[in-house]
């Protein structure tokens, strides 16, 4: 009888760790899901995904190119810039934009749970949610110690603005191919060379207008 209790014991501690598992995964991809959802506007409820008809409850023009860290990632490797962003959730904040649509997409995590949230900007732009709780069930705790995590992404989908980076891609990759064969004083110098830094400065310039 008493190994048949243990067992029974030990078979629900095993389910109680694999519901808080579920729960964990659960709960990261539908916070990934709805950052990915509502990112193309701010103002958007990241539940319902409705917002205003008002202008200023719409993103500005260029905002991809300079907010969403688009440059950084199409001439990634320059300057030492990062097309990627991680916040701490629920409640933290960077202060620039991409941290600002995570830290509302996590604000209804349900309590207990933390973790990180992670904008990877690209040609392909994921959204990754990691969460931990802690874990009180202590025969598992001394063997997968104190914390478990769970990890899920969401992609966010725009397809005009995929094929547009794309085309901006293209272009500039054919760009950078002529100039390599053009010498520098015939170009005017480094300076006005067509690299990817200079690229990137004069994209900024445009988005800034």
């Amino acid at each position: 009888m008493p190994v048949v209790m243990i067992s029974i014991i030990m078979i629900l501690m095993l389910c109680l760790y694999l519901y808080q598992s579920a729960m964990l995964v659960q709960a990261s991809a539908i916070t990934s899901e709805r950052a990915a959802y509502s990112w193309n506007n701010q103002h958007k409820n990241a539940r319902t995904g409705s917002f205003g008809e008002a202008p200023e409850e719409k993103e500005g023009l260029y905002w991809r190119l300079t907010d969403d860290q688009l440059l950084a990632a199409l001439f990634s490797g320059v300057g030492g810039e990062t097309a990627a962003e991680t916040i701490s959730v629920p409640g933290g904040t960077g202060g620039s934009l991409s941290a600002t649509k995570m830290a509302q997409a996590a604000e209804q995590l349900p309590a207990g749970m933390d973790g990180t949230m992670t904008s990877k900007r690209g040609l392909l732009h994921p959204i990754t949610t990691v969460l931990y709780t802690p874990l009180n069930l202590t025969p598992i705790k001394r063997i997968a110690g104190d914390k478990m995590g769970g990890a899920q992404y969401s992609t966010v989908v725009e397809p005009v603005e995929f094929i547009r980076n794309i085309e901006l891609v293209r272009y500039y990759a054919g760009k950078f191919k002529a100039d390599e064969a053009v010498p520098a004083k015939e170009k005017g110098g480094e300076a006005v060379a067509m690299t990817p830094k200079n690229a990137g400065v004069q994209l900024s310039k445009v988005a800034k207008n």
